[in-house]
């Protein structure tokens, strides 16, 4: 007897193993996919902009990554500048491209030269990576963006500032998949795989969220990009709330073990599984802390 609908995933013609440098951008589902990618010892570079949500931040990031690792040709300096910095109200520098986890706070006695000097630091070192990457798995979170008011740019983060500060857009699917084939155009040489977060956007409406998200499936179907079914993994595989966290709009732990499970069936290797789990041993006994 069935007790669950289980999603089909085609068997990709490449798989990923231990040669494979992998950069995860996007949502906070892909800094949990990349972190699992790590514990079992893949060589993995996690969100290096912090959580990116929406598909504009995700292109700018990839653009400003490809001009300084010169595999793209820019006519701006991409490296961040002390105008991108500012200082939050609860006294932390940021950018408009970082998500706030990646900001210094003042109150430890850094100095908007400080975080300018860390981010570029950074910025380096993630091109340098990115440079020699051959796999980017990229997860879109919603359709929704904003952009500071009077101009185009969209912003990664708000970093809690006022909300007359922004305008709220829906991003149509079809400039997302251009910006998808324009991604895939630029680097053809690195292998993207997309996915869609499961992680729900209620402060949307449930019906905003549906739009949103179908948005996203319509754009990385058109602009026919590699995909991973992570959102209907959720949706059908693991539709009971028991697979929620207490919010109801993350999934659990288990949950995402068991999509990253799904991903490894289908995308890893399967000569890699038995040095999966030596790594996995490796990670555990490395978080035990001697008392």
């Amino acid at each position: 007897m069935k007790i669950l609908t289980p999603v089909e995933i085609p068997k990709p013609e490449k798989m990923i193993d231990y040669s494979s440098m992998i950069l995860t951008l996007g949502s906070c589902f892909a800094d949990q996919m990349g972190e699992r990618m790590k514990m079992y010892g893949f060589d993995c570079l996690v969100n290096p902009f912090g959580t990116l949500y929406n598909i504009c931040s995700v292109f700018n990031s990839l653009m400003r990554l490809g001009a300084v690792s010169g595999l793209l040709r820019s006519q701006d300096n991409p490296l961040f500048s002390k105008e991108d910095v500012f200082l939050r109200p609860d006294g932390k520098f940021v950018t408009w491209s970082h998500h706030s986890r990646c900001g210094l706070r003042e109150s430890d006695g850094f100095t908007a030269e400080d975080f300018l000097k860390k981010a570029n630091e950074e910025l380096q070192r993630a091109a340098d990576f990115f440079c020699k990457a051959d796999t980017v798995i990229i997860t879109l979170g919603t359709s929704y963006v904003y952009k500071l008011k009077g101009t185009e740019f969209v912003v990664s983060n708000c970093h809690k500032m006022p909300a007359k500060d922004f305008e709220r857009v829906f991003v149509p699917s079809e400039d997302t998949k251009e910006m998808i084939c324009q991604i895939k155009a630029m680097f053809p040489n690195k292998r993207f795989i997309f996915t869609v977060s499961p992680i729900r956007h209620l402060s949307d409406g449930a019906h905003g969220n549906n739009l949103s998200k179908s948005a996203l499936l319509l754009a990385v179907d058109g602009a026919k990009a590699e995909y991973f079914p992570s959102y209907e993994i959720m949706l059908d595989e693991l539709r009971d709330y028991r697979w929620y966290s207490e919010d109801m709009t993350h999934p659990s732990d288990a949950a995402i073990k068991y999509i990253f499970e799904k991903f490894a069936d289908s995308f890893i290797a399967e000569n890699c599984k038995e040095k999966m789990q030596q790594e996995l041993r490796s990670w555990k006994a490395s978080q035990h802390k001697i008392k």
